[in-house]
């Protein structure tokens, strides 16, 4: 046997010649292609030498075809150069960093597989010799997270991934000869690998490994009938039993055929330490015999097993007290020895496990038999036990519930009993029998039915009572005879009776009592006095009726306050014709609305004395009134009593509130609207008077410099320079402030705008200076909007200059997004410029406010005012996000074409 210096240096050396066939050689490499993941090795030029066959399953491409070309042939460019600098790192600077990566081999039929690789780098003399690596395919791949973790952990040579794997490896060859095995083995059987290596197995397990498993015979039966044939894969449990060169432990012992390479037809033979395994198995198998225990103590519930046929299997200490039979006795015997002699001649205890076994559990009561023969009234539950699917048996837990059945009863009866003659409660009550007399009836329920103490019994029919229509119940109609007629409850009916002093109204409950036949023998009658609460529910359902007219109202009116630019008049009228239905008498109620000069009133409206009056008046002193006046109606002498309501008082009160907010807001617009139009006019006429003098000083200037430059000195030249620049920047304002003064007057219908379509004609346009500024402009499929295309276009030829001129020294990068929210698209628009400070975010959309000197960046400052005002004329909003060197990324909204 090699010592395990030799293994890695045979490693290494296989990898480098795959011709070499001696012994140690074939061993190494059998074991190589016997693992199940790819392992191969590249020369320092990172060209494959060497690859075992997982590797040639995993490209799908022949040996032949991939030895000699290079690495990154299989792989893609990205994870190649990462290999090559990870190699790079390790030999420069002689560290052995982590080296755990995940890529994507390409396979031949091309396919692209997720993976994970580690490797090792092979160093002779100082001298960079090549690459060792193992790669294996992955399930959950991440690209964006170059690392993982790995279950393989990384080393110099194989041998040692395979020792420190704690795996015992056995590797035979075709005549089942031992040709490798680990440090593992060494520790699991207590062998020398000098001593094993190159034995034949058959005889080593018959001489030496058998004698030291807990059962020698089995363990080499078993292991020795896989070479007959050695087509089978293999899998058992064995136990090595304790010396003084091994410990004591459990293994699992697993095997497959060798089907390539050098060993083909041979064996690898793996054994899995199991000792924790077995060791939680056997306290699991503990735990259940200390159940069994505690069950066994258990002596207030007979709890026991019966086979699939319904025989006693086991017996506790509860079911010996309880059923008097000892385990001795019982145990065997069908558990229908229990049951009395109608129920096993009826064939009860056979249908109680029948249902057991149809629904998994059955709860029975009923009598028993004890072994002397004696009744108990027994409380059963019978569950089916499975395993795997079938049924193993059932579980049966029965408590005698004799003495609790007999208190239950007897307490009941006295609950019957103490419930009928209950007088103390505020609740009349009465036992009434199926002739309608009362046997029993509480003082409360003579108050309530007003009965005379030394009057005759009471009955049903004693009392007219009277429906919540008002109508007269019948007899047969009343709780008590309907109990009695269809056996079901009564509950909470209400019924009017009459006394001298009004109207009292009553909650009847009436509820059976039966015996124990199901027969009805009387019914329980109780009653609640519900007067004052009918009285209450009646003043709140007013209360409530008067309230929700109110909100009705407020309601309307907030409507029409709120239908826009209506005509005042028209507005009026609406309102004065639906509010005489929020009053108490709509058909004779007449309203009169006015509001300034504009009065309305309802057909039948006139002063009146029976009136309420609510006035305000706007902020500019506009007058507003509200009058309602109630009519006379001839047919009703006593409706001159009849007035007008705190809530109706309250009501007109509010309405005449929202009139006023309302003809406020409509006056402030009004003003607001025409103070805009007067400073729109300023702007256009300003703007527009100031083009002629500046034209004319322009153009002097302009023949100044023609006809005098050559007689002007230098400072001339400088002053005549400053005086056209000047008035080319004049020029430029004055262009801007007219535009910016006809967003509003000159902009087109909004309809629907291709965005996309915009945005191309705009880089069109600036063709010249991105290729100047060697610009970068990325954007995405941009949507179509409501709006005013020449604006919009505009907008982006804004943003999209300010993003070229203020890019810093650095090439401009712009990329325009567009994201869905509601109703509403935002667009934005980011660049890699020298940024704005958050102080100024809101700054920059002023009219000729600059954040820079004209020596620095040129422009007007009111490009971005324009853009805001666009934007807002569309209903949107405009905003910056950015930080000073960091660049900035304008963003704006407007309405989608569904919105």
């Amino acid at each position: 046997m090699l010592p395990m210096g030799d293994v890695a240096r045979v490693s290494n050396e296989l990898f480098r010649n795959e011709g070499d066939d001696s012994d140690s050689l074939r061993r190494c490499r059998t074991l190589v292609n016997a693992i199940d993941d790819g392992i191969f090795q590249l020369n320092a030029e990172g060209r494959f030498v060497a690859i075992n066959d997982a590797v040639v399953s995993l490209t799908g491409s022949p040996r032949a075809d991939l030895l000699g070309e290079h690495v990154s042939t299989v792989i893609e460019g990205p994870d190649a150069k990462r290999l090559e600098k990870a190699i790079r790192t390790r030999l420069e600077e002689g560290i052995h960093p982590d080296t755990t990566f995940n890529l994507v081999v390409e396979s031949a039929a091309g396919g692209r597989v997720p993976c994970e690789l580690q490797l090792s780098v092979l160093v002779d003399d100082g001298e960079h010799r090549g690459t060792v690596g193992v790669v294996r395919a992955v399930d959950d791949y991440d690209r964006t997270n170059e690392r993982l973790p790995s279950a393989w952990t990384a080393s110099d040579s194989i041998a040692s991934v395979i020792n420190e794997a704690n795996v015992g490896v056995f590797v035979l060859d075709d005549t089942f000869d031992v040709v490798w095995a680990d440090e593992t083995i060494e520790e699991y059987f207590g062998l020398m690998r000098s001593e094993i290596v190159g034995r034949d197995k058959p005889t080593l397990i018959r001489e030496t490994i058998a004698d030291r498993l807990d059962d020698p015979e089995t363990f080499a039966q078993t292991v020795l009938a896989t070479y007959e044939d050695n087509t089978s894969v293999e899998q058992f449990e064995c136990r090595v039993t304790a010396g003084t060169d091994r410990e004591a432990r459990w293994l699992e012992h697993r095997s497959k055929p060798i089907e390539s390479g050098p060993y083909a037809g041979g064996r690898i033979e793996l054994y899995y330490d199991i000792t924790d395994r077995k060791e939680a198995q056997r306290a699991r198998e503990e735990s259940e015999q200390r159940f069994q225990s505690l069950v066994d103590a258990v002596d207030e519930y007979a709890i026991f097993m019966l086979d699939p046929d319904g025989y006693v299997r086991s017996w506790n200490k509860g079911a010996e007290r309880i059923k008097g039979y000892s385990a001795s006795e019982i145990i065997g015997e069908h558990f229908s020895t229990f049951y009395t002699a109608d129920d096993r001649e009826d064939g009860v205890p056979e249908r109680n496990l029948t249902r057991a076994y149809e629904t998994g559990t059955f709860e029975d009561e009923g009598w028993r038999v004890r072994s002397d023969g004696s009744r108990f009234w027994a409380n059963v539950t019978i569950t089916a036990i499975y395993d795997e699917g079938e049924l193993q048996g059932y579980a049966k837990i029965t408590r005698d519930l004799t003495e609790r059945r007999e208190q239950e009863q007897r307490l009941r009866r006295e609950y019957e009993l103490s419930e009928r003659i209950l007088e103390t409660s505020p609740v009349g009550i009465a036992v009434v029998n199926p002739d309608g007399s009362a046997a029993r009836a509480n003082e409360r329920m003579g108050e309530l039915l007003d009965l005379p103490d030394d009057g005759p019994a009471y009955t049903t029919a004693q009392r007219d009572m009277y429906d919540e229509n008002g109508d007269l119940l019948p007899i047969d109609q009343r709780p008590v005879p309907r109990v009695f007629e269809t056996g079901d409850a009564v509950t909470d009916r209400e019924i009017r009776l009459d006394r001298p002093d009004g109207p009292q109204w009553l909650s009847i409950n009436a509820r059976p009592i039966a015996n124990e036949h199901g027969e009805i023998e009387q019914v329980v009658e109780t009653a609640t006095d519900i007067t004052d609460l009918k009285e209450l529910a009646r003043r709140r359902k007013r209360e409530l009726e008067e309230r929700e007219k109110e909100l009705d109202a407020v309601q309307l009116a907030t409507n029409l306050l709120e239908t826009g630019e209506q005509p005042a008049p028209d507005l009026l009228q609406e309102f004065v014709t639906g509010l005489p239905q929020f009053f108490q008498y709509p058909e004779r109620t007449a309203v009169c609305v006015s509001v300034g000069d504009d009065e309305v009133t309802t057909d039948t409206y006139e002063p009146l004395e029976r009136r309420i009056t609510a006035s305000s008046s706007t902020v500019n002193d506009t007058s507003i009134a509200i009058d309602v006046v109630l009519h006379d109606d001839p047919s009703l002498a006593a409706d001159r009593t009849a007035t007008f309501s705190d809530e109706e008082r309250e009501l007109l009160e509010t309405l005449a509130t929202l009139l006023k907010l309302h003809f406020d807001r409509r006056e402030y617009i009004d003003e607001l609207q025409a103070s805009n139009e007067r400073l729109e006019q300023f702007a256009y006429a300003a703007s527009h008077d100031l083009q002629e003098p500046l034209r004319m000083i322009s153009s002097y200037v302009q023949l100044i410099e023609s006809r005098y430059a050559e007689v002007l000195d230098e400072d001339g030249e400088e002053f005549l320079a400053y005086a056209i620049d000047g008035a080319e920047r004049m020029r430029e304002m004055i262009d801007g402030l007219l535009e910016y003064s006809r967003v509003e007057t000159r902009g087109d219908p909004f309809e629907p705008v291709d965005l996309d379509v915009v945005l191309s004609d705009v880089l069109a346009d600036l063709q010249f200076s991105i290729e100047e500024h060697d610009a970068e402009i990325t954007a995405e499929s941009l949507p179509t909007v409501m709006g005013d295309a020449s604006q919009l276009r505009q907008v982006f030829q804004n943003l999209l200059e300010n993003a070229l001129e203020y890019s810093g020294d650095e090439p401009p990068r712009v990329r325009i997004d567009a994201e869905r929210t509601g109703d509403e698209w935002t667009i934005s628009v980011s660049d890699s410029g020298i940024g704005i400070d958050v102080d100024d975010n809101e700054r920059v959309f002023e009219v000729f406010q600059r954040l820079h000197t004209r020596e620095e960046y040129t422009g007007t400052g009111i490009g971005l005012a324009l853009c805001r005002r666009i934007v807002e004329r569309h209903g949107g909003v405009i905003w910056v996000d950015s930080e000073p060197g960091e660049g900035a990324t304008f963003s704006f909204t407007l309405p989608a074409t569904d919105s």
